[in-house]
This record gives structure tokens, C-alpha cells and sequence, in this order.
């Protein structure tokens, strides 16, 4: 393993790390605000602000790191692995907090989704048949158990596999193929040949 793998690795895992926890306080934040702001879609958007930020922010250090210079793959990896250490920090936060610390708050969360989720069917016009099969799936299924709350997860790291995608290619800077100072004498002159 190179030094500079170990580097990368390492700016991706304090940042994954910050990421999460930045991620569990904004999460407890909507949780002490009630279930309209934690099931608001706006403000999880916000949420989302918040880790790409974080990521940018490892890439830039990883760039800095590594002498002002960051290949693609490196850039990748670093802001995939801020990514996915973050939403994993999150979802482990959402489980424990959902299914032990406050059982209730996920009821009343899950009763305000089928309530949004009515009003949207109605909305577009979805047959009466339909939106009452759609409702009684979801009163029925647990969103917030351990194989879907990870299957969320699943699900924002492919996601996020395409911001990081995004990210990495915005903020890569390849190392010349040659030092181009050594091309030229002091005066900036081409450099004399040698017989």
C-alpha cells in the first residue's frame, strides 16, 4: 500500500466521520423540531447540502495533501468514502432513534407519510381502488425497520456514487506529464543544446 493511498483513505474517513456526525446532529435537530420537520422533504435537502459540502471539503484537503494535485481516481474515492461512512453514521442514528430511543415519534412519522402520500394520489387523480392499496401496504409495511432503513442506504449510495462522480471531476487536477520549468533556462529562453 503507498503513502499515498494511505492518504487518501484517511482524509476520506476523518471527513465520513465528520460528515456522519454533522448528519446526526442536523437529524436530532429535526427531531426535536417535531414530525413535520422531520418528514419535510425541503429540509432533508438540506441535509444533503450538508454532506457534499463536507465532501468537497475532503477533496480540496486530499488535493492539498498531495501538492496541489488530485487524479480522478484519488478524488473519487476520497468523496465516495466521505459518502457513504456519513449515510451509513445517519442511518445507523435513524434506527436506533426510530425503533428504541422513541418508538412513538416513528408512528406518528409514519402516519404523516400516508397522510402525504393520500393527499399526493389525490391530487394526481389515482383511482380510489388504488390509493387504498397503496395505504394499506404502507400501514402495513415497517419503513423504519433494519432491512429498509439499510435499503435506503443502499439506495443514496448509488445516488451518491453519481454526485461523487460529479464532485470528483470538478475538482480533480492531474500532475503535468513533465515539469515545464525545466524546459526553460532562468531568462525563460529554450535551454542550448548540448554537441
Amino acid at each position: 500500500m503507498t503513502s499515498q493511498t494511505v492518504k487518501t483513505s484517511n482524509t476520506g474517513l476523518l471527513y465520513g466521520t465528520i460528515g456522519g456526525l454533522a448528519m446526526i446532529v442536523f437529524t436530532l435537530c429535526l427531531y426535536l423540531a417535531g414530525v413535520k420537520a422531520f418528514g419535510n422533504m425541503m429540509l432533508g435537502l438540506l441535509g444533503y447540502a450538508i454532506i457534499i459540502t463536507v465532501a468537497v471539503l475532503a477533496a480540496t484537503k486530499q488535493k492539498q495533501l498531495n501538492g496541489g494535485y488530485l487524479p480522478f481516481g484519488a478524488a473519487l474515492k476520497t468523496v465516495f468514502t466521505v459518502f457513504v461512512l456519513a449515510f451509513l453514521l445517519q442511518t445507523i442514528f435513524n434506527y436506533v432513534l426510530l425503533n428504541y430511543i422513541d418508538t412513538s415519534f416513528r408512528d406518528s412519522l409514519t402516519q404523516l407519510t400516508i397522510e402525504k402520500t393520500e393527499a399526493l394520489l389525490r391530487k394526481f387523480g389515482a383511482p380510489e381502488s388504488e390509493i387504498e392499496k397503496t395505504l394499506q401496504s404502507m400501514s402495513s409495511t415497517d419503513s423504519y425497520s433494519i432491512k429498509n432503513l439499510f435499503l435506503g442506504f443502499g439506495m443514496m449510495c448509488i445516488v451518491s456514487f453519481l454526485i461523487a462522480l460529479i464532485v470528483a471531476a470538478i475538482v480533480k487536477k492531474n500532475k503535468p506529464a513533465f515539469d515545464e520549468s525545466k524546459l526553460f533556462n532562468n531568462e525563460g529562453d529554450a535551454p542550448r543544446q548540448r554537441i
